[in-house]
């Protein structure tokens, strides 16, 4: 039987606690319902680990701003919203902390993985006759040039869902997303036809932790 309080080590209490401290005891409430879907232990092997967005070592920011979106109605999905008003505006930081500080996944993609070579080329190198840049300017693993990714904006796509990413950019694209930095999510999807759409998510998803089987 799944146990959330299996999934809080020491670091989790700490980022919890540089929030405001009004927030602690909800966020901590909150994190047990949290923890079921988007788990913080990386030897989860429950069916739940892979169906729901990886969260950890994810960028705070980003994290808050969802949240924010979710509270406001400007991201739409039941649970998230209510999730996301329970938690408050005061449990947006300590909870955005606590998943960035955990450890993030060590991804590679693995040698045998599919070839999605249309999926590569718009990572690499994007589409500039349709106005798309390369997905790997924002979204990108680990330490590049000196600067921790993770520090950024923008989420890690790498090793998520297959169906989560191809519905996110779906929803950019007709437009019922609109967290994008300045429309340029909106931009980027709705420059995308249907194949490249499948392609990006199952190159993305195709990444597994480095010691997987």
């Amino acid at each position: 039987m799944f146990s959330p309080f299996r999934a809080l080590p020491a670091w989790t209490l700490a980022a919890l606690l540089t929030g405001p401290s009004a927030a602690v005891p909800q966020s901590l409430d909150i994190l047990l319902n949290c923890s079921a879907c988007h788990t913080l232990d990386r030897n989860d092997t429950s069916d739940a680990a892979p169906r729901y967005p990886v969260l950890n070592g994810q960028p705070a920011r980003y994290i808050g701003k969802q949240l924010e979106a979710y509270r406001t109605g400007v991201r739409q999905h039941p649970q998230m919203q209510m999730t996301a008003r329970a938690l408050g505006v005061h449990g947006d930081v300590p909870m955005a902390r606590m998943y960035a500080h955990a450890p993030a996944p060590d991804l590679v993609r693995p040698p045998q993985a599919e070839d999605v070579g249309i999926a590569e080329e718009l990572v690499q190198n994007g589409a500039w006759d349709r106005g798309v840049a390369p997905c790997e300017s924002c979204h990108m693993l680990g330490t590049v040039d000196g600067i921790d990714m993770s520090a950024r904006a923008a989420p890690r796509l790498h090793g998520q869902p297959e169906y989560y990413l191809a519905d996110q950019l779906r929803a950019y694209a007709d437009g019922s997303r609109q967290t994008g930095p300045m429309g340029r999510m909106q931009a980027y999807a709705s420059a995308l036809d249907v194949a490249e759409i499948d392609a990006l998510a199952a190159y993305y998803a195709s990444f597994r932790e480095r010691d997987a089987p």
